[in-house]
């Protein structure tokens, strides 16, 4: 990502039509001493989960996302006329709860004239200097100084533009800092200066990439299996690193992932060969896709199983108790529930209320200053993991 001149003034132009005023009741002027409790909001949900679905009792902030980078320098939607409509409801009924939101730019995958009011910017590049997607765009020795140097312009324009403190900046970033030529970046202090929070992707950790099963969201790791990375290893990263903990912002899944694995679950731990890159199909919402931008990421079943799809379409009878064939167990180091099924031989890594208060009690004990959901339409319709959420407030 090589910042110019004409991609600063392409990119601030759809800022500022995002960022000047719209409709609704004013949101809280600052965030600063308060706890946020973030959700993203996939613009595609369409009829399927309206704003109208949106519990503004719990979530302080909004992540409307996403905004994509795909060709020339400016920031586009996939769907632009969803958006007309979508993102003004929004606005106005997070601003009439007192809540925020913010546009998140970017996201795994990837509005020139209009104002809908937005009270800040999510920058969700996956990842700087690493290849997330397979047609990414990397240079190793240069796009985290120049992600610092964009953060570092927008932070200076909005507050030149918008009262300081107003709108606010921040980014969602991996369990580990920013990569460099050396290693992972041992200094964040010049990019907590502009950024209001870091959230914190604490998932997709383990899955169907892996020869081996394993946790997609874990609050600690087993040393020697799996990915050595976890909820609390996350946030000692950054926090090492000179971020803030008022700034820090740690994510809690909403789904979980599903695997194919080689042999009978029923009486062993959960780190078990499974046979990588056969996913099977998640819960009912699941479909083969296939990134339309990218045809060098492989297209297929995501294996995502939303919790609250677990609930209703009956493989949990209750937040603790699986429906045979299925076998729930609960991993005490990982501090997540697993569920395995020896008939289709699949298994299932997800969040639980009980991993989730597990989390949430964590980041409150560090004082952070606050905790991310992906995302707010994968609960349960009765909200049994937003419930613990809340208790981070």
């Amino acid at each position: 990502m090589l910042l110019s001149t004409k991609f600063l003034t392409f990119f601030a132009l759809f800022l500022w039509s995002l960022l000047a005023e719209g409709q609704g009741a004013e949101p809280p002027t600052s965030s600063s001493g308060q706890s946020a409790i973030t959700g993203y909001f996939p613009n595609w949900l369409y009829a399927r989960y309206p704003v109208s679905k949106i519990d503004f009792t719990k979530y302080t902030h909004i992540n409307y996302a996403f905004a994509i980078m795909i060709k020339g320098n400016t920031p586009e939607w996939a769907d632009a006329q969803q958006v007309e409509t979508q993102l003004p409801e929004l606005v106005k009924t997070a601003h009439d709860k007192k809540a925020k939101v913010l546009i998140s730019i970017g996201g795994w995958s990837g509005c020139l004239t209009f104002r809908y009011g937005i009270d800040g910017i999510d920058i969700d590049w996956e990842y700087p200097a690493r290849q997330g997607a397979g047609c990414n765009a990397v240079n190793e020795a240069s796009d985290s100084k120049n992600l610092l140097s964009l953060f570092q312009e927008l932070r200076a324009a909005m507050d030149k533009k918008y009262k300081k403190g107003t709108k606010e900046l921040t980014a969602a970033v991996h369990v580990r800092t920013f990569t460099t030529p050396s290693g992972y970046m041992t200094d964040v202090k010049p990019y907590a200066a502009v950024l209001d929070r870091v959230n914190l992707m604490t998932y997709d950790i383990n899955g169907g990439w892996n020869t081996t099963t394993g946790p997609n969201a874990p609050f600690n790791f087993q040393p020697g299996y799996g990915d050595a990375d976890s909820f609390v290893s996350a946030i000692d990263n950054w926090l090492k690193a000179g971020m803030p903990a008022s700034k820090i912002s740690p994510g809690l899944a909403f789904y979980g992932r599903s695997v194919t694995t080689k042999s009978d679950m029923s009486k062993t731990n959960q780190y078990q060969p499974q046979i990588a890159g056969q996913i099977p199909k998640g819960d009912s919402f699941d479909a083969f896709w296939q990134d339309p931008y990218c045809s060098k990421d492989p297209g297929g079943m995501s294996g995502i199983w939303r919790y609250g799809n677990l609930r209703s379409e009956g493989v949990l009878t209750s937040p603790t108790k699986a429906a045979s064939p299925w076998i729930r167990k609960f991993d005490e180091i990982s501090q997540t529930p697993w569920l395995f099924n020896p008939t289709s031989k699949t298994f299932i890594s997800y969040d639980d209320p009980q991993s989730i208060a597990i989390k949430v009690k964590y980041a409150k004990s560090k004082n952070l200053g606050g905790v991310m959901v992906w995302s707010v339409d994968e609960d349960s319709d009765n909200g049994e993991l937003l419930n613990e959420v809340a208790k981070f407030r």
